[in-house]
């Protein structure tokens, strides 16, 4: 039988949807927007040990993270003053020529949405005044002004410099503040010091420019001035779009919850938006509707969240479209997004009784391809035991333990992006991988820049290429992979066998493609260390197909997925669940020690046991004592019996059976003995002059001691160490009590 999974509406929420975790209004994401940086060597790139962690690289990979068609074009030049970048009819016989391919009319040529400036010092280190600077940011304004371009303005940056130039840098900050305003990015504060240099953590070395952990802080300052919120503008039509956010989870949810964000491109709008859901599983698809209210703003986005059940996992497809009646139809649909989940696993397992002094042993099951772990407690991160079954010795009468069952690898998964914009194509490349911590290597990812069905060879070593570029005998065979390449520069999986490589211990890797005349592709750039906190990867070689010319530096584009450490979470887990060790708790009692008439009779009846074994050779449960079976004396009954789990039961009763006619009861407290127990010497207390003898019996029932005296004391002290039988005689009747000497 099919079921159908149920979904429902968990709730509507009206609350404005920041993208990228900033307060971008939704329209940047319908229009590419063009940014023209001008500026000179901090533009450009100088200072940061790589140049992706320049600020303006930085910038673009973030705006693309808005809308992948966004460009950031880099006009900087190293040594660029503001005089480079005036506009092509500007001339100044005095100053620097314009550069026409790096200034404002370049920006304009380019289609430039906005413009940024970025001069640091090269115009104060030229002696230009500040009433110069002002006035080429002006005359750059107004030709940005004519052709609608929004212009931001950077102010200097610290240097070492001598007084005079100090001066004019920081008076041209402060202009370029006062004047731009909100259109001023603050490059200075924060950045120098209270002498006005660079901060020594923020110096690349040469007092001049900064290093890569300034120029990230650049990059949030340029980021904080939401820049793209000033490129777009409301269209003048009704357009709508929905996009959906799915929960990055590996394990199912009864209610994963889904995000469907709804974003107005153009007026405000007046009435409602009904939204319908499809969800596919096992070929069955069902269909359900939400409403949007009305009234979302223009440039606006509200969020529609949907509860959907995938707790008992497997592959679900989802998508949604919006039931509007506006202009544009395409952005109105989501893609059929696919979410793989992972069955929540299930564990039982019961309490287990045990007898005392036993080991507990506890059982658990779960499904085949499952791990099941047990936990000190329902808190405990670090499981105590791996397993199905457990067993100790617990220490208390019961002991509780927490266990769960856990789907999915028992170890941490990461990857080392290093894609990177690549500047060249050849056919093969050997680079290094140097671990820091024990992992395994499971796949590789690389740019292939010739375009159909490639096959992809690889090889590898224990120890690094260098040295080795050219041996094919110090490589190993380790795979060929086929893939097919959509269009030039598609980053592609490879997947050869999984290698174990421990810290230090550096292990090299070449690709090449099987055909000769297809390339991949990688960088050419300096020799650099690339790090994250589990590899490090240095610049390798390029070489020709293959094991053919050597070509060095060339820096590894791609993606290393590796594993490694242990994680008991796995990617899903069943409810912890507790389950206790119970130890069973003696109770077998024959009553109190006492004493009968030779004329009477004792009856003991425990029940609740089996496999009685009474010392008097009995193995019923009820036996009858008197002088016909025992004879006169003081008796030992011993009894063994197996309670309901199978635990041995004891116990021990002295029965003193005697020829007198009366027994004094205990309760009547007419004698006491004490201390009990005793080192030896006892004390008796009561009517001393009505006794007629002390009479003590060892444990067996033997008469080792008597004596006529009435004495208030008694020495015990030459005995062994055990238990022994008191008798006092009172005419007709006795007194009898056991003692235990210690």
């Amino acid at each position: 039988m099919i079921r159908f999974l149920s979904y429902s509406l968990l709730f509507v929420s009206l609350c404005q949807f920041n993208l990228v975790a900033q307060n971008y209004n939704a329209c940047v994401v319908n229009k590419a927007i063009h940014i023209v940086v001008l500026g000179s060597s901090t533009a450009a790139g100088s200072g940061p040990s790589s140049i992706d962690s320049a600020w303006v690289n930085r910038y673009r990979r973030h705006i693309q993270t808005i809308n992948p068609q966004n460009q950031v074009t880099n006009l900087g030049v190293g040594g660029t003053t503001t005089y480079h970048i005036m506009p092509d009819w500007f001339s100044d016989t005095t100053r620097p020529t314009r550069t026409t391919t790096k200034n404002i009319s370049q920006a304009v040529r380019l289609g430039a949405d906005a413009v940024i400036i970025n001069m640091p010092s090269n115009d104060a280190s030229n002696g230009f005044t500040v009433a110069e600077q002002l006035s080429n940011f002006r005359t750059i304004k107004a030709v940005a002004d004519s052709f609608n371009i929004k212009l931001w303005v950077c102010t200097t940056q610290p240097r070492s410099f001598s007084a005079a130039k100090k001066q004019i840098q920081i008076e041209v900050r402060d202009s370029i503040l006062a004047e731009y305003g909100p259109n001023s990015i603050d490059f200075w504060n924060g950045i120098a010091d209270s002498n006005n240099i660079i901060k020594t953590i923020y110096n690349s070395g040469d007092n001049v420019h900064l290093n890569g952990l300034a120029h990230r802080e650049l990059n949030e300052r340029v980021i904080q001035k939401l820049i793209p919120n000033f490129l777009v503008d409301t269209l003048s039509y009704a357009d709508f779009s929905i996009r959906m956010i799915i929960p990055e989870n590996n394990c199912g949810d009864s209610s994963e919850q889904v995000a469907f964000i709804v974003s107005n491109f153009g007026p405000t709008s007046l009435f409602p938006l009904s939204i319908t859901v499809e969800t596919t599983r096992n070929n069955q698809t069902t269909s359900n509707s939400l409403i949007l209210p009305a009234n979302l703003n223009s440039c606006a986005s509200d969020t529609v969240f949907y509860s959907l059940n995938t707790y008992a996992g497997g592959t679900f497809q989802v998508s949604a479209f919006l039931n509007s009646a506006d202009t544009i139809s395409t952005n109105d649909t989501t893609n059929l997004t696919q979410i793989e989940r992972i069955k929540v696993p299930t564990i039982i397992s019961n309490d287990n009784y045990h007898c005392p002094t036993d080991s507990a042993h506890l059982t658990a099951s779960t499904l085949a391809n499952n791990s099941v772990f047990w936990y000190n407690s329902s808190i405990s991160s670090i499981p105590i035991h791996k397993g199905n079954n457990l067993s100790f010795l617990p220490t208390n009468i019961q002991t509780d333990v927490y266990v769960e069952a856990v789907a999915g690898p028992l170890h941490f998964s990461e990857n080392f992006d290093l894609t990177r914009v690549t500047t060249t194509n050849w056919n093969g490349q050997m680079f290094d991988i140097i671990p820091k911590d024990t992992l395994t290597i499971d796949s590789l990812e690389i740019p292939i820049n010739t375009i159909g069905n490639q096959k992809v060879v690889a090889y590898y070593r224990y120890g690094s290429h260098k040295n080795f570029e050219n041996n094919i005998a110090s490589w190993t065979y380790w795979g060929i992979d086929s893939v097919s390449v959509s269009a030039a520069g598609d980053v592609m999986p490879l997947n050869y066998s999984d290698l174990q490589l421990i810290p230090n211990d550096t292990f090299a890797v070449y690709i090449h493609l099987l055909n000769p005349s297809a390339r991949l592709a990688y960088q050419t750039s300096s020799s650099s260390v690339f790090s994250n906190s589990k590899l490090d990867v240095p610049s390798g070689s390029g070489i020709a197909n293959t094991f053919g010319t050597i070509y060095h530096p060339r820096n590894f584009s791609g993606i290393i997925h590796y594993h490694y450490g242990f994680n008991p979470n796995g990617d899903c887990q069943s409810p912890r669940i507790k389950v206790s060790a119970i130890q069973s708790t003696p109770y077998l009692y024959l009553g109190n020690d006492t004493a009968i008439s030779a004329t009477d009779s004792l009856v003991l009846n425990p029940v609740g046991f089996s496999n009685y074994n009474w010392s008097t050779g009995d193995t019923t449960n009820q036996i009858v004592l008197n002088s016909s079976n025992l004879g006169i004396g003081i008796h030992t009954i011993n009894l063994t019996a197996l309670d309901s789990l199978g635990c041995m039961n004891r116990d021990t009763i002295v029965v003193t059976i005697s020829n007198l006619t009366n027994v004094i009861s205990h309760e009547s407290q007419t004698f006491s003995i004490s201390p009990n127990p005793t080192s030896g010497l006892l004390k008796i207390n009561g009517e001393l002059d009505k006794l007629s003898s002390i009479l003590v019996y060892n444990s067996h029932g033997k008469l080792i001691l008597e004596t006529k005296q009435a004495s208030k004391e008694i020495d015990l002290s030459h005995l062994s160490k055990g238990m022994y039988f008191i008798s006092l005689h009172v005419n007709s009747q006795f007194y009898s009590e056991k003692i235990i000497l210690k």
